[in-house]
């Protein structure tokens, strides 16, 4: 069998990978998103969209650069920790001979137990870095603007890392299909303009040209695994880039009266076509009429690239992140000389998941009985990572007060927002974060002189979702469904380990997700802006 192991392998690490490839739309939720870019939108709970008017409108809706007056520069995080812990329903069947000691034991809770690679302790930060400038009012009403930012995610996982495999003196960990190491970073060095067409009416649009790193490793099945034994297993870990990312959004706001604003912005989707490479092992249970397989490079005939070696297959990835939306609106409170005293805004956001749901993975590799040259073996099949996702609704209140104080001027924000799940019933996984949430955060900024420091800090619930009855079909194409009844390939409920010796259609499923995922986020936000 020759797909199994790396092609299977690298479609579940990239689902990891790919989740966090995810992390490069614009600032949003549902999906892998939390609300907000930068410290003062994520202390309204993503609440911005009419309201933003500093360098950090490149990513949330340019329109709102046209508010900027001179040059302004920003530079703001969001210090995002993320909790994971997966509980799944069974018990240990693996080894042939039933001789490990873990053997019939139940399977026990894993956790994300992840360092971010840029961070302070368990927080991951994600920047927004931008400047604006009116260029002294030589076009009247245009405002350029150029940064760098990243949407609001927690792209890394480690669920069971230091599992090695088929080492007898440590189970296997019961997510390990699902996802046991992965990383990514999806930067968007961005440029901007927004112009102002009359006194109520501002429009925008900003170019984007990224680049994404993506890093996974998983298990899969080399051969049919029901019983999950380790020696069956592959181990698989991909590598893969995409120097040039291109995305754009468009955004316009409209004030038909001074204490109204409205505001929207169109996100384009993005697509992802990274290469890279790829490594893989397989157990010492993976034979063929008694012969072991070997996974070797696929040169004569690659689908990807040809110039892998046994140290580095080559790898293609291709995944897309959804199209959004977001429209709202913000009441504000003015004083006798029209200032602003404080504002609240709801707005709704639509993110298309729907249509960014599978990834695609090719490893290009033999599975050979026979090292050759040329290798006997059958040729790795193109490879999709299944997550059946939803497009996802998000709701945003959030709004401000501010007065000054002791000469300074002192703002205080909060917000609240809930997103609809992405993860349809039965698909929970761990390496994708497809929960309903509500977002909850608070924060402040004091002006002194021309610069403006903000805080803030929030938290984000998920709770448990317990899914799945444990079924564990012995056949082809069955999956799943309600009240542990078979059913037909197309209408499983829950993904599947993969199988790269067969089609999509055609694979094979264990109840690797069935249990309960219980996951959550802690925020923390710093900023600070000056303008000249």
């Amino acid at each position: 069998m020759r797909a199994h192991t790396p092609g299977s392998r690298s479609r579940s690490i990239l689902a990891g990978a790919t989740a966090l490839a995810l992390t490069s739309g614009s600032a949003h939720a549902g999906g892998l998103f939390l609300p907000g870019s930068g410290p003062v939108s994520t202390g309204r709970a993503g609440a911005s969209v009419a309201s933003v008017d500093d360098p950090s409108a490149i990513g949330l809706n340019p329109a709102g650069l046209a508010k900027t007056r001179g040059t302004v520069v920003h530079v703001g995080a969001a210090l995002i920790s993320y909790h994971q812990t997966v509980g799944r329903f069974g018990v240990y069947e693996d080894s042939p001979d039933a001789t490990l000691a873990w053997e019939g034991q139940p399977y026990p809770s894993v956790s994300d137990t992840s360092k971010p690679p840029i961070g302070i302790g368990p927080f991951q930060a994600v920047p927004v870095i931008a400047v604006s400038s009116d260029l002294g009012g030589k076009i009247k009403g245009l405002t350029v603007a150029a940064g760098v930012f990243a949407p609001n995610a927690y792209p890394v996982r480690a669920m069971g890392a230091d599992y090695v495999l088929e080492d007898p003196s440590t189970p296997p960990p019961p997510t390990r299909y699902d996802t046991v190491e992965q990383e990514a970073a999806v930067v968007l060095p961005s440029i901007a303009a927004a112009y102002r067409v009359t006194d109520k009416l501002d429009v925008g649009a900003r170019f984007s040209a990224g680049f994404a790193h993506l890093k996974a490793r998983t298990y899969v099945w080399g051969l049919a695994n029901f019983e999950e034994w380790a020696g069956k297993d592959g181990e698989f870990s991909v590598d893969v880039k995409d120097s040039f990312v291109p995305t754009f959004a468009l955004g316009a706001t409209f004030r038909p009266t001074p204490a109204i604003e409205l505001g929207a912005q169109f996100q384009s989707p993005v697509h992802v076509a990274a290469k890279g490479t790829g490594s893989a092992r397989t157990g010492s249970g993976n034979e063929f009429n008694g012969m072991p397989v070997t996974v070797v490079p696929n040169n004569e005939t690659p689908l990807c690239e040809a110039g892998g070696t046994m140290d580095a297959f080559k790898a293609c990835v291709n995944l897309s992140l959804p199209m959004m939306a977001t429209v709202g609106g913000r009441y504000i409170v003015r004083d006798a000389g029209g200032g602003q005293v404080a504002d609240v805004e709801l707005d709704v956001q639509y993110e298309a998941w729907s249509g960014a749901s599978d990834y695609d993975v090719i490893v290009d590799g033999i599975a050979a009985i026979d090292l050759g040259p040329p290798p006997i073996g059958l040729a790795l099949q193109p490879t999709k990572i299944r997550h059946n996702l939803k497009d996802v609704i998000s709701v945003r209140l959030g709004g401000s007060w501010q007065r000054p104080v002791a000469g300074k001027l002192l703002t205080l924000r909060g917000g609240v927002a809930h997103d609809t799940a992405a993860a349809k019933d039965g698909w929970q996984r761990a390496d994708f974060d497809g929960a309903a949430r509500w977002t909850m955060t608070a924060g402040a900024s004091i002006v002194v002189g021309k610069v403006r420091v903000d805080v803030g800090g929030g938290h984000v619930y998920e709770g448990t979702r317990v899914q799945g009855t444990g079924c564990n079909p012995t056949a082809i194409g069955q999956g799943c469904g309600p009240g542990g009844m078979p059913l037909p390939v197309a209408d499983r409920v829950g993904p599947d380990p993969i199988q790269p010796t067969s089609d999509a259609g055609g694979q094979q499923e264990s109840p690797f997700t069935h249990g309960a995922i219980k996951s959550g986020y802690n925020l923390l936000m710093l900023g600070v802006t000056t303008w000249f």
